[in-house]
């Protein structure tokens, strides 16, 4: 079974690492195939992957950078057909046969298209790998002013199966068939907030069943203090629109998908209907309510 891996890098010193632990833990390294979205200003060596026939750097001016979700879809663009789609972020570390360990939990989902997605749990570059910890769960945290769900991780507690139902995927860890890039393709003018809802939604509704593992399959790198972000970067720059004109627009068509439903490129699929996913997500978006599955009370604006 063929992988093709995403990685989107923002000016990060953690890439070559990601990749080449990616590699080095893949039972099969040989099936994988990673395509990254090298977002830089010419002051990153990646000479250490560049040569490596299995990894494909598609280089960018930081600059021209739109966000994390455009820079995902320009590495959705570069997908030749593999059977699987696994995306993480760059500053990620891998267990011993992932891609193995991943394609198992697949299968033992009896789904016919699931996705295998969480948070994982965290490492520190300066230390040595843990090893251990448990994956988060994507919960709702609480409501913007514009009535949008603001996601959030909570600790997993159900252990009693190698895999549980999700509401909601987590771009730093989501693992599919192949079909996902097809079906449910990265929406580019999406920038921040939304990226996660916006793909729970729309991989629903396409058929797509939602899992998390309930045990470490890789381990990220959360704080990264006095790392560039995107927002950080793109102020007002002439020429070039700032981060919060592209979040702006961005919350505005999150809000259209959620409330004005479509079918294009960009849309819903016709599989299942947006109703019932939002029931299964426990959103309530006129009342601005989520039911927990843990706890009977809604958590609420």
């Amino acid at each position: 079974m063929s992988i093709f891996v995403s990685v989107a890098s923002y000016r990060d010193a953690e890439l070559v690492s990601t990749v080449r632990d990616c590699l080095a833990k893949a039972a099969r390294p040989d099936r994988v195939r990673i395509v990254v979205c090298w977002q830089h200003r010419g002051d990153e060596d990646v000479s250490a992957i560049a040569a490596d026939p299995r990894v494909e750097l598609l280089d960018v001016d930081a600059r021209a950078s739109r966000g994390a979700c455009w820079a995902r879809a320009q590495v959705m663009g570069h997908y030749a057909g593999e059977d699987w789609f696994l995306q993480v972020d760059s500053h990620t570390r891998f267990a011993p046969d992932w891609d193995a360990r991943l394609l198992t939990l697949a299968a033992g989902t009896g789904a016919g298209k699931p996705v295998i997605t969480g948070y994982p749990p965290r490492y520190e570059p300066a230390d040595d790998l843990p090893g251990d910890g448990l994956p988060a769960e994507t919960i709702v945290r609480g409501w913007t002013g514009d009535g949008l769900p603001v996601l959030g991780q909570r600790p997993m507690t159900d252990r009693s199966r190698p895999t549980v139902p999700a509401r909601f995927v987590a771009g730093g860890f989501l693992f599919a068939p192949g079909s996902l890039v097809r079906e449910v393709p990265y929406d580019p003018r999406i920038y921040f907030l939304g990226e996660e809802l916006t793909m729970s939604v729309r991989a629903f509704t396409w058929g797509y069943d939602l899992f998390h593992p309930t045990e470490a399959l890789a381990w990220h790198h959360y704080l990264r203090e006095g790392s560039p972000r995107h927002w950080t970067d793109h102020t007002s720059t002439a020429g070039t629109p700032g981060w919060w004109t592209l979040d702006r627009a961005s919350r505005r068509r999150v809000g259209v998908l959620l409330r004005r439903p479509n079918f294009g490129r960009y849309g819903l699929g016709r599989v299942r209907p947006l109703a019932e996913y939002l029931a299964h997500a426990g959103c309530d978006l006129t009342r601005r309510t989520w039911s927990d599955w843990r706890q009977p009370a809604a958590v609420g604006a």
